[in-house]
């Protein structure tokens, strides 16, 4: 109860006067007074606002005072409010029964306001005097269960220093059990490492301040001396005379260890032990700094696995997290200790080398690092093999600043990923135009789709007996305003990197698919395939959407063919296999771009449903003259008809190439000894002269 308060009280009765009574008598004295003439009333009214104390009636209509009084005290919220009755019923069984359902105090009517008012100051004071006894015993309880679960070791001494008390943290800090200790002062702790002037000045600083703290080294019970972080505190009296002192001990080691533990945490990767990004570019920074003062080199590899994401899938992500650290562990092994080894990323790592005598030294050290990471990794009962793509940024040669140097190492390390990997790449001046260009590149393709500079063109896919179109595969080409058409090769991967992929991707099919309404509904039958890249599966070509689309338009599943390339496999594997029997699932077809230059062909075809394999123009081109590839290509039909696979042959340019193809039992093909890819109003001339 807030002693600065009026102290609030609930008056119930059903009888008007009396009510009127008390509220009168009551607020005379200062008390808040809510009156109510009901036992409903009045329980509501506890409940949403806890008075200090309830004047009670028994006899109402509805709930009676008893049933009122067993309520609230039912309930934690009012539990501890004194009530107190009020009644004209006089017998003792029915004090009893006022008693016994929790009531402090009975007054009979008709009462006498002296007595009531001597009696309501009396249970109000009684109460203050219970809930502040309450608060100290908690404050007790919770003050001693922090003294026993302390991480601090805890001394409590008399005034002369005698050592009354200690928690178990004092235990584990010192090896001395509380028997041993207790009736002993503080010398019993003393190593002998500080001079007599220590103590001096310590106890002249706790008498003066009550107050002391540094650092002291005590003898541990097993006779090592350790450091600890002491701070003691007088305790004293309300006449301010001092009664003992409390003292807490801190294990200094330990401190130590912790404060080493955070600096680490911020400076180091917790997976591989590495410096993380931060520390790299704060060492970074200074090597700058030295070196521009003495003129000396420093070089910058950045590094980044190729194909470790398909690895950590298929192996599991402990197995990836082991291949990581395998990876740190070398890529240490090859530096000095002068130099830096970060990981920067999920699998980018980065070397800063330093004092650099020629920047020979650096290639060679890449050779070295290419050839360490291509070994195979043993990943518990596994082994794993990889390859990395590193960039080479050189100061002073590559930039002048730590963000600058580290960015176009970045960008050389890009364009060796982009060159298929396993491979080193100096940056170049070269390479930055093209990333400016690049990006112009990317700006102008967010707005190729609204200004209607992106168009379709259509690839005949034809019989190879009959020479009849069957399908057509579709193109997508982009005429720039500035610079005129810009090849699939440099703005598709522009396209996936920067997400645009998606709406590009949703446009190609939504316009190919309206398309090929429009021919089936002129007399063509055709199929139309449609590239889909690796970043637009599973979300960007759902096939529910897919399904709702072809039939929006009038069309059959199968009349629409999603052509994937290896690369997707890449992906994720669970995600990319699911999506695959999903769309197989509705109708439509897929088709295997590309086939044999990308990963582990024959293990993907095994495990993912495909419709149909497209052997690639590379294979193709040289069929002619080279024996290998003819036989690379009938390796590839036999494999095709044992799996019931259709074959499209791609990049057929003459007719010996689609003879031979013909005689290897491959039924279709497309190429420019067909057709070119065309707009469509000239594929529709070509259709047309193709009719039967």
């Amino acid at each position: 109860m807030d002693e600065n308060k009026p102290a609030s009280i609930l008056v119930v009765d059903d009888i008007a006067e009396n009510l009127g009574i008390l509220k009168t008598i009551l607020s005379a004295k200062r008390y808040e007074v809510r009156p109510l003439s009901s036992g409903e009333l009045a329980v509501r009214a506890a409940l949403s606002e806890v008075p200090d104390l309830i004047l009670l009636d028994i006899m109402m209509p509805g709930m009676n005072g008893y049933e009122v009084c067993a309520r609230l005290k039912a309930d934690p919220l009012t539990r501890d409010v004194p009530v107190i009755f009020i009644s004209a019923l006089h017998d003792a069984e029915d004090k009893v029964r006022a008693f016994a359902a929790g009531g402090v105090d009975y007054v009979s009517k008709p009462f006498q306001v002296d007595e009531v008012l001597a009696r309501v100051a009396t249970h109000l004071h009684l109460h203050a005097l219970q809930q502040a006894l309450r608060t100290q015993n908690q404050q007790l309880q919770e003050a001693a269960t922090l003294f026993e679960v302390s991480g601090e070791g805890i001394v409590l001494t008399d005034a002369d220093g005698v050592i009354r008390r200690v928690n178990s943290a004092f235990t584990n800090i010192t090896g001395f059990t509380a028997d041993e200790v207790i009736g002993q002062t503080p010398r019993l702790f003393k190593s002998g490492h500080h001079a007599p002037e220590f103590y001096q000045t310590l106890w002249r600083e706790l008498l003066s301040n009550g107050y002391w703290e540094g650092e002291i080294w005590n003898r541990h019970k097993n006779r090592s001396i350790v450091p600890q972080w002491e701070t003691i505190t007088a305790i004293r009296d309300h006449d301010g005379k001092v009664t003992g002192y409390v003292s807490q001990w801190s294990n200094i080691t330990r401190r130590q260890l912790t404060e080493k533990e955070i600096r680490d945490r911020g400076n180091y990767d917790a997976l591989t032990g590495l410096a993380n990004r931060s520390l790299l570019l704060e060492r970074l920074e200074m090597a700058l700094k030295d070196h521009r003062r003495n003129g000396r080199r420093l070089s910058l590899l950045c590094i980044s696995l190729d194909r470790f994401k398909p690895v950590n899938e298929a192996m599991g992500y402990i197995r990836g997290d082991l291949l990581l650290q395998q990876v740190a562990a070398r890529l240490a092994a090859e530096i000095r200790d002068i130099d830096t080894a970060a990981r920067i990323g999920g699998d980018e790592f980065v070397l800063m080398i330093v004092d650099q005598a020629d920047y020979e030294e650096t290639e060679r050290l890449a050779c070295r690092l290419l050839e360490a990471l291509s070994q195979p990794f043993t990943l518990e009962e596994a082994r794993a093999e990889i390859g990395v793509s590193i960039g080479i940024g050189l100061f002073p040669d590559d930039g002048d600043g730590v963000e600058i140097v580290l960015r176009n190492a970045m960008i050389a390390m890009s364009r060796a990923k982009e060159h298929g990997g396993r491979q080193v790449r100096f940056f170049t001046e070269a390479m930055g135009r093209e990333l400016l260009e690049r990006h112009r590149l990317e700006v102008d393709l967010k707005q190729a789709l609204e200004r209607g500079e992106l168009e379709l063109y259509y690839q005949p896919i034809v019989d190879l007996g009959s020479g009849q179109p069957q399908g057509v595969e579709c193109l997508l080409r982009w005429q720039h305003p500035e610079f005129g058409a810009i090849s699939p090769d440099t703005f598709i991967p522009i396209a996936e990197s920067s997400g645009l992929i998606q709406a590009i991707g949703t446009w190609v099919i939504e316009t190919a698919c309206r398309q090929l309404g429009d021919w089936q509904r002129r007399g063509w039958v055709l199929y139309a395939s449609v590239n889909v890249s690796t970043r637009q599966i599973p979300d960007g070509v759902h096939p529910d959407w897919l399904s709702q689309l072809v039939s929006r338009l009038g069309l059959e599943p199968e009349s629409l063919v999603l052509e994937i390339t290896e690369s997707l496999f890449a992906s994720e594997i669970e995600s990319v296999a699911a999506w695959l029997k999903a769309v197989r699932a509705l109708g439509f077809k897929v088709y295997l771009d590309d086939f044999g230059t990308g990963y582990s062909s024959l293990s993907y075809l095994k495990n993912f449903p495909v419709d149909t394999v497209k052997i690639d123009r590379a294979f193709v081109r040289d069929m002619v003259e080279q024996e290998r590839d003819r036989t690379l290509i009938r390796a590839i039909m036999a494999m095709c008809h044992e799996l019931s696979l259709q074959v499209v042959a791609e990049g057929i340019e003459n007719a010996v190439q689609r003879q031979l193809l013909s005689d290897l039992d491959c039924a279709y093909g497309q190429g420019y000894l067909f057709s070119r890819p065309l707009p469509a109003t000239e594929l529709e001339a070509f259709l047309s002269r193709h009719e039967t």
